[in-house]
């Protein structure tokens, strides 16, 4: 099957990639014990999530070569890639940022919290080394402050899905690029590959992906999760369930590429 992709890939007009929880570095945050603690003790405290990115930077090794693999594999193809993952691994990496749009935003910029504004900001390096120094037990949670909106004086949080007021304008202008490109796979080759995406957001990845596969005649889906692989049955022989983690099979299918 592995060959077999390798060739669909080379063969398609146009690749297009969907990444799920199963890669997102988060997931593996959430199911750390250590980190478990961490959010019980810093359930309430605004600490919490600047905690999560540190964590993020600290073990973005981890992920590092999943997005290698896959930036060498999609050379001079026309790609585009949609990501559930909100640590923002992708963007360290060597694909083109104008081929990706990440729905569910991440940890890479900031927002007001009440959403006054479609404004978003960057993240000041002294408010993460500030985070490091508590979560190293040299500063404590008061002598630390959080970032206030310039606007309303609300104070900041992470541009992301977890946000009250998420304000979606981070992501939409590169949605409207990706609706664009959709437009261009009509009756062309098209490769879909859904890595590790689950049930989260189905509507995201999941449903239109078979959509595309449903209606493209030419298109040909191949869904690669640990557990959730299962296929439609409106799209079996266009469709395929391949039951595996998301690192094992890019780095199988690096092989062959």
């Amino acid at each position: 099957m592995i060959e077999y992709i390798a060739e669909k890939i080379k063969k398609a007009d146009l690749v297009l990639i969907g990444l799920g929880e199963e890669i997102d570095m988060l997931t593996d945050l959430k199911n750390n014990s250590s980190y478990q603690e961490t959010v019980r003790e810093l359930e309430k405290s605004w600490i919490l999530p600047f905690i999560c990115k540190m964590k993020i930077e600290e073990e973005s090794a981890q992920k590092a070569e999943f997005y290698q693999l896959l930036t060498a594999g999609l050379q001079k193809k026309n790609y585009f890639i949609v990501s559930l993952c909100m640590d923002g691994m992708i963007y360290r990496s060597g694909l083109d940022q104008g081929r990706i749009v990440a729905p569910c935003g991440g940890y890479e910029k900031l927002q007001c919290s009440e959403g006054c504004s479609a404004d978003l900001y960057d993240i000041p390096e002294k408010i993460m080394e500030q985070v490091k120094l508590f979560a190293n037990g040299d500063k404590t949670e008061q002598e630390l402050k959080n970032l206030l909106c310039p606007k309303c004086g609300k104070p900041l949080v992470f541009n992301n899905v977890d946000a009250l007021h998420y304000v979606e304008e981070g992501y939409l202008n590169q949605w409207n690029i990706y609706k664009k490109w959709l437009q261009g796979t009509v009756n062309k080759e098209v490769c879909i590959l859904e890595i590790g995406v689950g049930m989260k957001y189905p509507t995201v990845i999941r449903w239109p992906f078979e959509k595309i596969a449903f209606y493209n005649k030419k298109a040909e889906l191949f869904r690669v999760h640990s557990r959730l692989y299962q296929i439609s049955e409106e799209i079996k022989g266009r469709g395929h369930g391949i039951c595996e983690k998301p690192e094992d099979f890019i780095k199988e299918l690096s092989k062959v590429l």
